[in-house]
This record gives C-alpha cells, sequence and structure tokens, in this order.
C-alpha cells in the first residue's frame, strides 16, 4: 500500500512538472546565470578548466562557472549529463549521491537525487528537480541543457519527501556551449546551489566550487569513454 501510494504522488509529482511552466524563483536564477556580465575570473586548473564566480542580488553565495575549450560535439556532452540513469556509475561522488529519474518527456526528465552527508549532526539532503535539453530563452541556440530544482510547497513533492532529511530549495545550472579557434567549442557550466541548513557561506562556496569541477571532468571523462575512436577529450 505505501509503494502503490508513493507511486500516486510521483506520478502528481510528474503531472505538475511537465504540465506547467511555473518553476517558483528559480526559473529567475537561470537568467542571472544565462547572462554573461559580471562574472569574476578567479583561476585556471592544472587542466585548463577556468573558474568564475558572479554575486547574486540578495544572497551571501555565489553563482559559480566553469568552462573549458576542447574539440566535441556539444549533443555529445548533453546526452551525457542527460542521461541521469548512470550517473551512479560515472560519477566520481557516486557513493554518497544516488540519482535516479522519475519521468521523462521528449525533452527533458524530472529526478530525483540523495546526497548522503558523512558530518555529525548534519543531515542528508535530497531535491526533485527538472531537467531540459530544450532551448532556455527567446532565440537561444547555445544552451545544451538546464535544470532547476522544483519546489518543497508544492503537495506532491512535500509527501513524497523523505523524514529527517533536509530538501534543498533554490539552485539551478546551465550548460552552454560557444564557437572557438579552429573549429573548438568552448564548453561551460553555471550553478548556483543553495545546500540548506546552518552550513557557514564560505565553506558552501568552497563546496559549490570543488563540486562543479570535480563535475566538469566526471562529465568529461564519460564523453571520451563514449567516444574514444573519435579522439575527443574534455
Amino acid at each position: 500500500m505505501r509503494k502503490f501510494l508513493l507511486n500516486v504522488l510521483l506520478i502528481l509529482l510528474i503531472n505538475i512538472s511537465f504540465g506547467q511552466d511555473k518553476f517558483n524563483g528559480n526559473r529567475s536564477l537561470l537568467t542571472v546565470l544565462n547572462a554573461n556580465s559580471e562574472w569574476r575570473s578567479l583561476e585556471t586548473t592544472n587542466d585548463s578548466i577556468h573558474i568564475s564566480v558572479k554575486e547574486l542580488d540578495g544572497s551571501e553565495l555565489q553563482a559559480v562557472k566553469v568552462e573549458k575549450t576542447l574539440d566535441v560535439e556539444p549533443n555529445l556532452v548533453t546526452d551525457v549529463i542527460m542521461d541521469v540513469e548512470s550517473y551512479n556509475s560515472f560519477l566520481s561522488d557516486a557513493e554518497s549521491l544516488k540519482s535516479r529519474v522519475i519521468e521523462r518527456s521528449d525533452t527533458g526528465l524530472v529526478g530525483y537525487q540523495r546526497i548522503k552527508v558523512d558530518l555529525p549532526f548534519f543531515d542528508d539532503r535530497e531535491y526533485f528537480f527538472k531537467m531540459n535539453r530544450t532551448p532556455f530563452g527567446d532565440q537561444d541556440a547555445t544552451t545544451m541543457c538546464y535544470w532547476i530544482l522544483l519546489d518543497p510547497d508544492d503537495k506532491a513533492i512535500a509527501r513524497a519527501r523523505t523524514k529527517d532529511v533536509t530538501y534543498l530549495k533554490k539552485g539551478a545550472g546551465i550548460w552552454k556551449w560557444e564557437p572557438s579557434e579552429s573549429g573548438r567549442v568552448k564548453i561551460a557550466y553555471m550553478l548556483y546551489m543553495h545546500p540548506g541548513g546552518s552550513i557557514p557561506d564560505f565553506l558552501i562556496d568552497m563546496i559549490n566550487k570543488r563540486s562543479i569541477v570535480g563535475l566538469f571532468r566526471d562529465v568529461g571523462k564519460e564523453v571520451n569513454a563514449r567516444n574514444t575512436c573519435m579522439g575527443q577529450s574534455l
């Protein structure tokens, strides 16, 4: 009976997520992340990943951007990012991050993730999210895909949430590409994520920078693994 009720709630969640274009305040985050202005360069890693940050109005936390120029077809990168079902097999943090797809449409999906937190006095984190591979904004041909966290106050989500776990409320991310020199492309990922709870802001910024760089590398390795015969690399 419990499993049946959970399935009913998830069906309601799917209908709400795919049937409406109301994504609470997190959709406005996409507009901020998508804008090229006000990004401040921080550093470049040894493997040529450039890191930038942006201040957000009304937030003590920073948005983070990572980017790198490479020889790759953007659609191949998008395919890996959208393959949420395989995250548990190729993400380096798979032991602490469990992912599953609730439902797919032709252009996107509704997914669920739970982050295991191995720290005393801190709860695990979880969230439902919607991810699309359609363009963001008018006449936008450079968006590969984007995602937003779904509203925890929605009744279906509230009933599907796990007890004694912190639900993440504010977050969004967008993957973009742009032409570069000699036929290469620049792949960029912009992220804002608030992990909830009472973690100090400076520590959250550090965690977000580390996480986004790690994810970028993991996606690159998976692209390479799926396309070794093409000699492409991130």
